[in-house]
């Protein structure tokens, strides 16, 4: 049977400025001689060259085809993708695969020049930075969880066992006791070796003494190692998935449960800038103060002189946060914690806290509810759980056992009864300057932008482009694909931006 074939021209069957000209012009410019190395094959011609099969694939995701089956049916089917392959031969589903995993590594080069491109073209000026996070959920099974309070009790539960076996009075580690019960299954199995002791299995055959230590010391020591494994792939987390490891369950806010149960997740940080993706990263613990500083890192090395200040909510502020932005000479527009708080009436009647008491600077005390003074004390130094040291001075009030605001005024319950304030100075100076940043006209300009170009890149990205579960497991991949949709989704902002007549940067104004 003869095959018909068409020839036309593929170009006049759509718009010039459908996003497909411009994923081809933009790719077109990029410098991508490290993808064609790394993708061509010895001996072996691809379907496509990696240029055409990177525009397919950033195509594909602008129009929400994560597939490979999709983007294979699109080759075929779609006249936009036939024109991106100049007609040619339609890669399957297993080639388009394969090339996206070759690709991924170099997902953060491409994203940069597109940055670059975008910074030239006066789109972005990377002076603020916006930042925000989302959780995703991951491609793991929701019930194949593992405990971090779990594994420890089980753990204690079996140290003291093999304790009480000894009749060891001090407290061991884990691995004294796992050297302990090895030595004990090595003398074991050469006993049983000795003897010439054949180990008897199944119902209605007796086990002999040695078998019995043999099997239980070899018990142990499995459970050991299970528990030791289990530790290190938790690290500072307090959960993982069995399915993908480095994806942590956190609670979601588009829970499709609607019943606030905790899944696998991965806490997605995103830099915006113009109404732009700058970079996108991802982290396997669930609270922002702990990514800010790994994730500035990464955006310092490629900006550093360009970025003046960083727009954050109150969920990446603290004392180390703050500290390191001053340290790169960048100004903070974190809101604090306690900013929204203490407007309400509560929290200015509330006569335990220290803003509502009289500081006498001069000497150095406040003056309580009772007019009692609270007086320096001393000065501690406390280190957190990831090794960060902190100095606070502690305030003391010694005369409070007859007091009549005491129940209202120590909150936290101690042995003496007296009422201590614990101050960071340097905490608090650092929170002061941030605070008057953001309530600054500026200030206000920058948190509204941040609540629109930041928030909005994560509604769009679920809503928009309907990602809603990731594709891929493991941290590299998962961080891999979120980049190649920032491609996808800077592109589209762009080419709405040029169908629209309103290039140039954007920063949105507070309007009276």
């Amino acid at each position: 049977m003869s095959h018909i074939t068409f020839s036309f021209d593929l170009a006049n069957n759509f718009d010039m400025d459908d996003e497909v000209f411009l994923v081809h012009n933009i790719i077109e410019e990029m410098n991508l001689n490290f993808l064609e190395n790394a993708y061509l094959n010895k001996g072996r011609k691809p379907v496509a060259e990696p240029r055409t099969m990177l525009k397919v694939l950033v195509f594909a995701y602008i129009n929400r085809k994560y597939s490979a089956r999709d983007i294979e049916d699109a080759c075929k089917y779609d006249l936009r993708f036939r024109w991106l392959l100049n007609n040619g031969k339609s890669p399957d589903h297993v080639t388009i695969n394969r090339f996206r995993n070759k690709i991924y590594p170099f997902m953060d080069e491409i994203l940069n020049q597109l940055i670059d491109l975008l910074v030239e073209q006066r789109e972005i000026d990377l002076e603020s930075i916006y930042i925000d996070r989302t959780k995703i959920e991951a491609n793991a099974n929701r019930y194949t969880f593992v405990w971090k309070k779990s594994i420890l009790k089980y753990q204690d539960k079996l140290i003291q066992k093999i304790l009480a076996y000894f009749k060891i009075d001090e407290n061991l580690s884990s691995d004294d006791c796992k050297k302990l019960v090895l030595i004990e299954f090595n003398n074991t199995r050469n006993i049983c070796k000795s003897k010439n002791i054949v180990f008897n299995y199944g119902s209605g055959k007796r086990k002999s003494e040695e078998q019995k230590k043999y099997e239980m010391f070899e018990e142990w020591l499995d459970k050991l190692k299970i528990y030791e494994e289990h530790l290190n792939i938790l690290g500072e987390r307090n959960s993982y998935s069995k399915t993908d490891k480095d994806a942590t369950f956190m609670r979601l806010k588009d829970d499709h449960m609607k019943n606030g149960q905790l899944k696998p997740a991965y806490n997605i940080q995103c830099a915006t800038n113009g109404g732009y993706i700058i970079d996108i990263g991802g982290f396997s613990n669930p609270a922002d103060v702990r990514t800010l500083i790994p994730f500035m890192d990464k955006l310092l090395e490629k900006y550093n002189t360009k970025i003046k200040k960083v727009v954050a909510d109150s969920g990446y502020e603290n004392e180390e946060n703050y500290l390191y932005l001053k340290e790169k000479e960048i100004s903070p527009f974190i809101k604090p914690l306690n900013y929204e708080v203490k407007k309400t009436r509560k929290y200015k009647n509330d006569i335990s806290r220290k803003e509502n008491m009289v500081y006498h600077e001069s000497e150095d005390y406040y003056l309580c509810h009772n007019n009692k003074k609270v007086e320096f004390e001393k000065i501690i130094y406390r280190k957190n759980q990831y090794g960060y040291k902190s100095e606070s001075k502690v305030y003391l009030c010694r005369d409070c056992l007859n007091c009549g605001y005491s129940k209202d005024c120590i909150k936290t319950k101690n042995k003496s009864g007296l009422k201590r304030i614990y101050i960071s100075e340097q905490f608090e100076m650092l929170r002061k300057k941030s605070e008057e940043n953001i309530t600054t006209k500026e200030g206000i300009t920058e948190r509204l932008n941040r609540s629109i170009q930041a928030e909005g890149i994560f509604s769009y990205i679920k809503s928009g482009m309907q990602y809603t579960r990731f594709r891929h497991r493991n941290m590299e991949k998962v961080i891999l694909e979120m980049k190649l949709l920032s491609i996808a989704i800077n592109i589209k902002k762009l080419s709405s931006k040029i169908k629209s007549d309103k290039l140039g940067f954007i920063k949105y104004k507070e309007t009276i």
